[in-house]
């Protein structure tokens, strides 16, 4: 005989809100994309501030008495 049991979803929980409406929670963010969500926005505030603090380079100043910044 074949066991017909439904398949139980993975470790979801519903909340029932009194109007009816159902809530699903997933499975909880992993520590791996947080840190990656942390580091991306760390790296990217990082090189914003090195691009418009410039290098110092004699073409860099070169350039920036050309435009007159």
């Amino acid at each position: 005989m074949t066991d017909t049991k439904k398949p139980e979803p993975a470790t979801e929980e519903l909340t029932e809100y009194p109007s009816g409406l159902l809530e699903r929670h997933g499975p909880p963010i992993h520590l791996f994309l947080k840190l990656t969500y942390v580091g991306f926005t760390l790296f990217a505030l990082i090189y914003l501030i090195l691009y418009f603090s410039g290098d110092g380079s004699p073409l860099v100043e070169q350039f920036n008495k050309l435009t007159g910044r």
